[in-house]
């Protein structure tokens, strides 16, 4: 979809935009007032004061109950839902020590690579790449194997408009993914994962926005 090609290049010039450019004082002057506990890692356990382990079992059960309940449906093609948010589980999982081995101690991240490239095509900064880099070079290469093996594969071009809305779009997300730290794969498969607060409420913010985006877009 080169639609998202667009938006993924507007994406990653929000990006700069924010950290060098004419939205870093917004992004500072928010930044300024983030408040933190003392001593301790913002998260659901250390907020409620028990185990990690305790909040995992609880979301555990949870979880599994909803999914015992759930209404299943037939998927058309490919893997289902559940299947795939295995895969994307195990794959963050691994990420983790694979990105430490290369003295990047996080997992999973679309922004980070996205700000990489940037750094590295309009700044010429050969440090910027690293193993988040290339992660996200595996995500499109992926897809076209994925896509290529199904007979799925075809090029497909918005008009005009929806040209601008992917490219505006972008912008946007970069923007509001620099402030944040983060997009939805950073905090919401990531971050989430390790119980952060801020995280937890990126993900609210994230869903509250597409929601809202959605209702204008599509209120016909």
């Amino acid at each position: 979809m080169v639609g998202s090609w667009i938006s993924f290049v507007g994406f990653g010039f929000g990006i700069l935009m924010t950290n060098f450019g004419i939205v870093a004082p917004v992004q500072e002057r928010l930044r300024n007032v983030t408040i933190e506990p003392a001593g301790e890692l913002p998260t659901v356990a250390n907020l409620v004061g028990v185990s990690p382990w305790v909040v995992i079992a609880v979301l555990i059960a949870v979880g599994g109950l909803w999914l015992w309940r759930g209404h299943r449906k037939t998927y058309q093609g490919g893997w289902g839902w559940l299947v795939t948010g295995v895969a994307i589980g195990i794959i963050g999982v691994v990420a983790w020590p694979l990105s430490a081995l290369t003295g990047r101690s996080f997992g999973l991240s679309v922004t980070e690579p996205a700000y990489t490239y940037v750094r590295f095509l309009a700044l010429g900064q050969m440090s910027a790449l690293n193993w988040a880099s290339f992660m996200g070079l595996g995500i499109p290469l992926g897809a076209y194997v994925a896509a290529r093996a199904h007979g799925e594969f075809k090029w497909r071009a918005p008009g005009p408009q929806r040209t601008l809305q992917a490219l505006g779009g972008g912008v946007v997300m970069g923007i509001g993914a620099a402030i944040a730290g983060g997009c939805n794969v950073g905090h919401s498969l990531t971050g989430v994962s390790t119980l952060s607060l801020t995280s937890i409420t990126a993900s609210v913010g994230i869903v509250a926005g597409v929601w809202s985006a959605a209702a204008v877009l599509f209120r016909s």
